[in-house]
């Protein structure tokens, strides 16, 4: 592949933003985290990120040949830089994403990757670009050492065991399998429970809308249509439309607002209060 393909697929993300160290075995990250943590800091906490691609899919359809898993796994890394610390390391094995979060117990690991999850699965669907390829289906976990894993060895590992994972499709950005046939509500649950049931659903979860959205999305939804629906347009990115929702898996209501948009709808879970504020200042 050319150094001008790869400039060329990642201009969206500033090359600068990319910082990471490659790394060939698992041994090479047991070294980097043996040092770092008798050099620098006493405990760590690691979240690693398992993309896998259809080797195939590059050759089908009107994808460019140079269009590669490797390129396309650094284009998703670089939408995820800025979210860990400067500080932080990020290691490159292949396919798979570490994120050594210096300093970090498990709970802090926890929440980074929930951070990274949500933004991973934004920047899956939302992706056109077709000299992209979109992974078929990704995994994440998390650890910290030496508490609770006692050896960095196990460290990694715990890290490599799913704690979330969810399946994509490369063609539709809409996907079957966060969006069924059904009219039914989602559970009343708790509101600490609602990032957890996003994460179920393989769908991103917003806790506070924005109350300001671009001109051009305001006018894709009447706002009558989006009280009745109990839907709120967050954004759009060339023919996909990110709208909240309190029941993602309500497919008619979808339909209906791809059918008034001529947009892909891809949906995404908020807090019904949440919700509620921000379609009354519809009105």
């Amino acid at each position: 592949m050319s150094n001008e393909a790869t400039a060329h697929i990642l201009t969206e993300h500033p090359m600068q933003q990319l910082v990471y160290e490659t790394i060939e075995t698992t041994h090479d990250l047991v070294a980097m985290v043996r040092h770092l943590t008798t050099a620098r800091v006493e405990q760590v906490a690691l979240v690693a990120i398992t993309l896998y691609f259809d080797t195939d899919e590059k050759t089908t359809g009107s994808r460019p040949l140079y269009a590669d898993a490797t390129t396309s796994t650094l284009y998703l890394l670089n939408s995820l830089r800025t979210l860990v610390r400067k500080t932080d390391v990020i290691f490159l094995h292949g396919n798979i994403l570490y994120f050594l979060l210096l300093g970090a117990n498990l709970q802090g690991g926890q929440i980074v990757e929930g951070r990274l999850w949500d933004a991973l699965l934004w920047r899956i669907h939302n992706t056109i670009n077709a000299e992209v390829l979109r992974p078929h289906s990704i995994v994440i976990g998390h650890s910290a050492y030496p508490s609770p894993s006692n050896t960095i060895e196990a460290f990694i590992e715990a890290a490599n065991n799913v704690s979330q994972s969810s399946t994509t499709l490369s063609e539709r950005p809409l996907r079957k399998t966060a969006v069924r046939s059904t009219q039914q509500a989602l559970p009343n649950e708790a509101e600490s429970e609602f990032p957890a049931l996003a994460r179920k659903l393989g769908i991103p979860y917003l806790s506070l809308l924005p109350r300001k959205r671009p001109i051009r999305v305001q006018q894709l939804v009447n706002p009558k249509l989006a009280q009745e629906l109990h839907c709120y347009p967050v954004g759009r990115e060339r023919n996909i439309l990110t709208v909240a929702m309190l029941n993602p898996q309500d497919h008619s209501a979808l339909e209906r607002l791809q059918q008034a948009t001529g947009l892909h709808i891809y949906p995404i879970l908020t807090h019904p209060r949440e919700l509620q504020t921000a379609l009354e200042q519809l009105i």
